[in-house]
């Protein structure tokens, strides 16, 4: 019997998956099997089997439809990178040994408007209902119940919309069940009270970059042992968390894409990012990037955003991090210095404060670091500047876009400290002019190797407040992770009050985007003090899915942003109610948030 002829390659016509789209899967290095009329690696560990893949992928346009936008009511065909990057692979490519899937976990990192819940709903449906596992347990799993949900509602709208799927199913509201088989698709999130028992057969991961608390990813991950072919799916793009586990998965998926990891030949990594050197605000790119720009995502809509990201940094890292799908957790310049730098006057008097309303800020950091303190004067305006912020709703804790009408400026007053013996030691390390600074009485060297909170402490008491009276009548923002015992000392024997400013997003967010419009709205004021200049010069800013922000360090200890924070919490300690201090309204508004 004559052997037959190698057919079409496993992926089909034209170019291999891992030429049309360079570096972003692995190569398949396989071969026409004559004997077993099929494609092999070259091992022979593995095969194609074109029948299943055939399968998953036929399954989304005939069983499937879009509910959203311009395709609504189009069946759901999936584009080439999705069919050939993704469904077909993991579904077609099995293990000689048992005829099993070879891949078991698939890290599918593309950038936001891919496309990647639906996508994910589909592939939770298929594995419930077709992938031919009894009483199969899929689970769609995010960081929270809304983001859970939304593969969830995808799936749930799928489903109801095809008679076939639909037929003999039972929906509740975070479950899909079809009794006859005893499979469902449920919807859990980080908060759920425990995964133990549960037996996944597959696993969906929707924006894994939000995932804060790793138990229930680790307790799903193990459990899926109990299953024969179970799979684990995470789509997700950047985050600004590079500690995380959705960190930890992209470093090893692109481990896997070098080629430098061995035995991990049941992970699939899928991985569309820009590369070094790529230009935000290049269309090629953004096209590169995402194959669904134009398509699922309009370019105009990206085109919009990126002339807004190079106006604004902030927006620039939103940009990079959703649309270049580059991590934003590297210091990132926050505020241009020119914008800093614009804010400056030649000096600022002790009568030009008389009267103002005063705040503070401290900021002590670790024992052997610089420690700060900033005066923040309110001198209010007739001409109101209005920002849009991210805050949450005091009764309802829902996190809103509200419009805050600044009707002032501030005027601020640093003071630094740091050991001596610091002093020196980081001077040699780290390029930083201490000594100079010191000299010049920009900063003050406490004796010994560590600060010195009681000559913090004096100098506050008996030098600044003297000086600046109206603090006796403010509040002092500090954070209690290194400042709880000094604050203590202020308000209990210096009589001064003082108020708690958590480092995280929902107490620093709203000082943070006001702050951040008063530079850009020159109306901050400052007398071009070099060390509150050099912290602006190094100060990043991380963003949540909300939209919300805070500052973070840099990740070179050398770079310091001490006295950037302590201004921030001196603005967010002028919002503790006082009983002559003219409020700023705030107005809840709809929508996103808009440009100050």
């Amino acid at each position: 019997m004559p052997k037959s002829r190698a057919p079409r390659p496993w992926y089909g016509a034209g170019r291999a998956p891992v030429d049309r789209w360079p570096g972003v899967t692995i190569p398949f290095d396989a071969t026409w099997s004559t004997r077993r009329d099929r494609w092999e690696t070259h091992a022979g560990r593995y095969y194609f089997d074109a029948a299943k893949a055939d399968r998953a992928e036929a399954f989304f346009p005939l069983f499937l439809r879009h509910h959203i936008g311009a395709f609504a009511g189009r069946p759901f065909q999936l584009r080439d990178d999705q069919a050939l990057l993704i469904v077909r692979p993991t579904f077609g490519w099995r293990r000689a040994a048992d005829g099993l899937r070879r891949f078991r976990k698939v890290f599918a990192f593309c950038p936001k408007g891919y496309g990647k819940s639906p996508l994910g709903a589909g592939l939770g449906i298929y594995l419930a209902r077709y992938d031919g596992e009894p009483a199969a347990e899929v689970y769609a799993v995010a960081a929270d119940r809304n983001q859970a949900r939304i593969v969830h509602e995808n799936a749930k709208i799928m489903v109801e919309g095809s008679p076939d799927l639909s037929e003999g199913c039972a929906i509740v509201k975070n479950a899909i069940t079809w009794p006859a088989i005893h499979s469902t698709l449920t919807a859990l999130s980080s908060d759920a009270s425990t995964a133990h028992g549960f037996r996944p057969h597959g696993i969906i991961f929707d924006e894994l970059h939000a995932q804060r608390n790793r138990d229930l990813y680790e307790a799903l991950r193990k459990s899926m042992a109990k299953r024969d072919q179970p799979l684990l799916i995470m789509i997700t793009h950047a985050g600004d968390d590079d500690e995380g586990i959705c960190f930890e998965e992209y470093e090893l998926a692109k481990r896997v894409l070098s080629g430098n990891v061995a035995d991990l030949d049941a992970t699939l990594p899928v991985v569309f990012e820009a590369t070094k050197g790529d230009r935000f605000d290049d269309p090629a790119v953004w096209a590169r990037v995402n194959p669904g720009h134009g398509i699922t995502i309009k370019h105009d809509t990206i085109a919009e955003e990126a002339r807004e990201a190079g106006a604004e940094p902030r927006k620039r890292n939103d940009f990079e991090r959703y649309h270049l799908n580059r991590w934003t957790n590297q210091a990132t310049a926050w505020i241009p210095i020119d914008w800093w730098d614009a804010c400056a006057v030649p000096a600022i008097a002790d009568a030009d404060v008389v009267g103002l309303d005063a705040a503070a800020g401290l900021d002590l950091a670790q024992k052997w670091d610089l420690a700060a303190f900033v005066v923040v004067f309110r001198r209010y305006l007739e001409r109101v500047l209005l920002v849009d912020v991210v805050t949450e709703n005091p009764e309802t804790g829902v996190l809103e876009s509200a419009r805050v009408e600044l009707n002032y400026d501030l005027i601020v007053k640093p003071f630094f400290w740091i050991p001596a013996n610091t002093l020196r030691q980081h001077e040699k390390t780290d390029g930083v002019p201490y000594s100079i600074w010191a000299e010049q009485g920009l900063i003050t060297a406490t004796d010994g190797d560590v600060i010195d909170y009681s000559r913090i402490y004096h100098d506050i008491t008996t030098k600044i407040v003297p000086r600046y009276p109206a603090l006796k009548r403010g509040t002092i923002g500090y954070d209690p992770a290194f400042a709880t015992d000094l604050a203590t000392n202020l308000r209990d024997r210096g009589g001064l009050q003082v108020v708690e400013v958590l480092q995280n997003y929902k107490m620093f967010s709203e000082p943070s985007q006001i702050v951040e419009a008063l530079i850009k709205g020159r109306r901050i004021v400052h007398d071009g003090h070099r060390v509150l200049r050099w912290n602006w010069e190094h100060i990043a800013i991380k963003t949540d899915d909300a939209g919300r922000i805070r500052p973070v360090k840099p990740k070179n200890p050398a770079k310091r942003i001490d006295g950037a924070v302590a201004l921030i919490m001196g603005e967010r300690a002028h919002a503790v109610p006082k009983p002559r201090d003219p409020e700023y309204q705030i107005v809840v508004i709809g929508g996103g948030r808009g440009s100050p």
